[in-house]
């Protein structure tokens, strides 16, 4: 599997669970008895969730530490972790759209082969070793 592959795998984990724990702190939700449940959603527990969500920071913080890819750091910080969207992570970078769009494949090449080789991948593996 390439490396690009691998991160985007971890990325959509990490997406998921931060979403997931977003929803589940506190809210009290209604139900809608009009519409089906979706069916049974399997989710870790609380506590391993939010060691993947650490780990997926800490390990992308610590693979682009080199200061010569400090802009590649701060794609990471905002484009993956952020969120933002693509223009204006483009204005928050601070870059041309053609050195984005490098760093954005050279910074998935670079996690997704640091992601398998510290155990994050693949994610099944990670939540029940």
């Amino acid at each position: 599997m390439k490396a690009t592959e691998i991160f985007d795998i971890c990325h959509g984990r990490y997406r998921g669970l931060r979403g997931w724990l977003a929803d589940t702190t506190g809210a009290v939700r209604s139900l809608d008895l009009g519409t089906p449940s979706p069916g049974y959603h399997w989710r870790p527990s609380r506590a391993r969730a939010c060691e993947y969500i650490a780990d997926f920071e800490r390990i992308g913080r610590h693979a682009l530490r080199r200061p010569e890819w400090k802009g590649r750091l701060k794609l990471f910080e905002v484009s993956f972790l952020g969120g933002a969207e693509y223009r204006r992570a483009i204005r928050m970078v601070g870059v041309a759209e053609g050195t984005f769009d490098y760093w954005y494949r050279e910074v998935k090449r670079a996690l997704g082969a640091e992601f398998s080789r510290t155990g994050l991948f693949p994610p099944s593996r990670y939540f029940h070793p």
